[in-house]
């Protein structure tokens, strides 16, 4: 009888501590799978968390504008897109993430909240030439970004959530410690960069001057074609209510030089698709499209620059601005000088003075 008893003891306290950790993730959710915030919860965002965070957000947040793209959006501020855009917005970020995983997470924005009215996207140029179907993640969690409750459980009864995240906020929120900025926690560059760091960073090529083949770049432009027009002008088009701000990310003069270092025309061919794909974009009404290559003393100014290809948090805000007062957005009637003008100071500039400094 009093092992009958220990037994019925041992089962009720698992199934109170089972009941009670389901009451606690789903109350605080901190990657906010079942619903937005709570006001005045001290949540703890860090690098890294935003891969399960992502899909709450686009489903569960206020917005009627969205940031979204790679890394090269990590330090757009909402506060001031906000500001600029007279909008409510959120930012989304995939690190590492190509056209199609960026593409996919946008219609889930779009088809969850039906008053969308604005989206700035990063268009990486790096990603131009990747297959339609690469996704730069080999997995999500998808028991977060499915709509299958059964494996919620998968969150629900998750250790390292638990113990590592809704605890901790919770203590966190019992301390009156605010909780950590939405719009900071992605920031992985901080708002001054150093131009020191970048060049320790940065592995510059060997000189090498092999002609490219002209086979693998007839393939390029086709899968650069394919890529924007499965995971970008689509999307674009089923959507004329919604406007587009679309920028390729500033990467810095070393990333050009990586293709000088190549030779052979590869950076003249980058300068090609990227000409490719201004011509694809610029017919739709509801996109503003820009590119800031143009500015040669900012891309030279690695200053502005975590690594070779990311910038600041400050440059993001400076590009934001950029795209609201309209400057160095292309157009049927500019993008040829723009083309000319960045084709003469890549193919001629004095890379190696870079390194003589």
């Amino acid at each position: 009888m009093k092992s009958r008893r220990w037994v019925i003891n041992v089962i009720g306290f698992y199934l109170i501590l089972l009941c009670l950790i389901v009451v606690i993730m789903i109350t605080v959710d901190p990657y906010f799978h079942f619903h937005a915030p709570i006001k005045d919860m001290s949540y703890t965002m860090e690098p890294g968390d935003d891969l399960y965070m992502n899909d709450g957000i686009l489903k569960n947040f206020d917005y009627d504008m969205i940031i979204i793209g790679s890394s090269t959006t990590n330090g757009f501020s909402t506060a001031l897109a906000d500001k600029l855009f007279d909008k409510h917005s959120v930012r989304v970020t995939f690190q590492g993430e190509g056209f199609k995983g960026v593409n996919n997470r946008l219609q889930t924005a779009i088809d969850t909240h039906p008053d969308l009215k604005v989206v700035i996207r990063g268009l990486d140029s790096k990603f131009f030439i990747a297959d339609e179907n690469w996704m730069g993640h080999d997995e999500y969690p998808e028991y977060l970004y499915d709509d299958n409750l059964w494996n919620d459980t998968s969150y629900i009864l998750n250790g390292d959530a638990l113990c590592d995240k809704a605890v901790p906020e919770i203590i966190r929120t019992l301390k009156k410690e605010p909780a950590k900025s939405f719009d900071t926690y992605t920031d992985q560059y901080g708002k001054e960069g150093s131009r020191e760091t970048v060049l320790s960073k940065y592995k510059r090529p060997l000189p090498a001057d092999s002609p490219i083949d002209d086979q693998e770049t007839e393939q390029m432009f086709i899968d650069l074609d394919n890529n924007l027009q499965k995971n970008v002008i689509d999307i674009i088009k089923a959507n004329p209510d919604i406007t587009f701000y679309l920028f390729f990310p500033p990467y810095s003069i070393l990333w050009w030089d990586n293709y000088d270092q190549l030779g052979g025309g590869r950076l003249e061919r980058r300068i090609q698709l990227e000409k490719s794909a201004i011509e694809k974009l610029l017919p739709y009404n509801n996109v503003h499209l820009f590119s800031f290559t143009s500015n040669h003393e900012w891309i030279c100014d690695l200053d502005n620059y975590g690594d070779y290809e990311h910038y600041t948090s400050n440059a993001c805000s400076q590009i934001m601005e950029w795209m609201k007062n309209g400057d160095y957005e292309l157009s049927e009637e500019n993008y040829m000088e723009y083309i000319n003008d960045i084709t003469e100071f890549l193919c001629h500039y004095d890379y190696d003075a870079i390194f003589e400094e």
